[in-house]
């Protein structure tokens, strides 16, 4: 009897170290288990800030899942994934398996644990991961899964951006700033417009024939750009365990300067701190902002780009030649390659026209080519080239322009 309860001692001790001995189970291949993870925050141009939850039969290997979950992400969800059509999807099977298998080389910081528990024999995990986006698009681009914006530029060309406000104050300035070096890092002209001093006159005159009363039209007409960012700040304060706390939201809308049409709008938020002044977060707003406006942005520009360049177009003339201009202008316009024409408004001697066209790089061409098939009387003079902006003053004799 006492050799058969020894016998049963030792069989539970060797059980025993048995399970302690069994080594966790590794997991089954390289791509994530977990598709848990959200954005919190647009560091600047070419980093973010992602909190993912990862699984594993370990600490370890649920911590190496919440990295491949940042990247699963960062490629396939949010509001503005890298891999945004079927055939970047089809191309990107090809080269997930080395991606994914090298994932450390996309992460620049991992938080410590924010969150640990057990499911059954799975450790799940929430971290905050830093990741460079600039070299996740790199990657993507160096294995032919989606094109660099350098050759989209060169295909289509990126619009050049003039960024304004509604108001000029000096949070403004800040917000526009850092939307400038947004867009600079990502190879767009822009164009951080200061809206000091005074619109010149032929400028001034044209917003109020447009019909737009926003001063920030105006001043983006005057910077002469194919599209134009309006910039508003809010700042909110408020206390928290008594101690005074700050955040800033920063909402920005692009509009095309030729047609006025509106491209994108978004809003991006700070934290709420208890920062002693607003620029840092506002500044944390801005680049916020910045990533989801110009996914925006790019979308349509890209889109309408491959159909060709709006232009907006304005003639001046006099009584007498008015309404002959006006038809031969129209006919000239029509009579571009690929051309689409709207005529959108009409006085006794002044005409304005939108006009898209394909391989007119700008304005200066577009009057190149319409010089050549104007047919009326006299000929086009240029008053002002600017952009996607053209004034001309058409007919015979001296044209006068009343200002006002």
């Amino acid at each position: 009897m006492k050799k058969l309860i020894l016998l049963i001692v030792i069989a539970f001790i060797a059980v025993g170290c048995g399970k302690k001995n069994v080594k966790p189970e590794p997991p089954k291949d390289v791509f994530p288990v977990s598709h848990e993870a959200r954005e919190i925050e647009s560091v600047n141009s070419a980093e973010t800030l992602i909190r993912a939850t990862g699984k594993g039969s370990t600490v370890e290997y649920a911590i190496a899942d919440a990295k491949k979950a940042a990247i699963w992400y960062l490629l396939n969800a949010g509001t503005k994934p890298l891999l945004k059509t079927k055939e970047e999807k089809t191309a990107f099977r090809l080269a997930r398996k080395k991606l994914y298998s090298n994932i450390d080389q996309f992460i620049r910081h991992t938080s410590d644990l924010k969150s640990k528990k057990k499911s059954g024999k799975t450790t799940i995990v929430e971290i905050v991961v830093k990741v460079d986006i600039a070299m996740l698009t790199e990657f993507l681009v160096d294995n032919d899964v989606i094109q660099s914006s350098d050759t989209v530029a060169d295909e289509v060309g990126l619009p050049a951006i003039s960024i304004v406000s509604a108001d000029n104050s000096d949070d403004a300035a800040v917000a526009k700033n850092t939307l400038g070096e947004y867009l600079a890092d990502k190879n767009y002209e822009v164009n951080v417009v200061e809206q000091s001093g005074k619109l010149s006159k032929i400028v001034s005159k044209l917003a109020k024939l447009g019909g737009n009363t926003d001063p920030a039209y105006a001043w983006a007409l005057e910077a002469g750009s194919d599209v134009y960012v309006e910039v508003k700040v809010n700042k909110e304060s408020g206390r928290v365990a008594g101690v005074t706390t700050h955040k800033a939201s920063v909402t920005a809308r692009a509009f095309e300067t030729s047609t006025g049409r509106q491209l994108a709008s978004t809003s991006g938020y700070s934290s709420e701190r208890s920062s002693a002044g607003y620029d840092a977060l506002i500044q944390e707003a801005a680049n916020a902002v910045a990533d989801k406006l110009i996914s925006q942005i790019r979308k349509k520009w890209l889109r309408e780009a491959k159909k060709g360049k709006w232009y907006k177009l304005v003639a001046f003339t006099s009584d007498k030649d008015a309404d002959k201009v006006d038809r031969s202008l129209y006919r000239a316009l029509k009579s571009l390659p690929s051309a689409k024409v709207k005529r959108v408004a009409a006085g006794a001697t002044t005409f304005q026209y939108q006009v898209r066209v394909k391989d007119i790089a700008n304005a200066f061409e577009l009057l190149d080519s319409l010089s050549s098939k104007y047919k009326g009387p006299g000929k086009l003079t240029r008053e002002l080239e600017s952009g996607s902006l053209l004034v001309l003053k058409a007919g015979t004799g001296d044209i006068e322009i009343d200002f006002d």
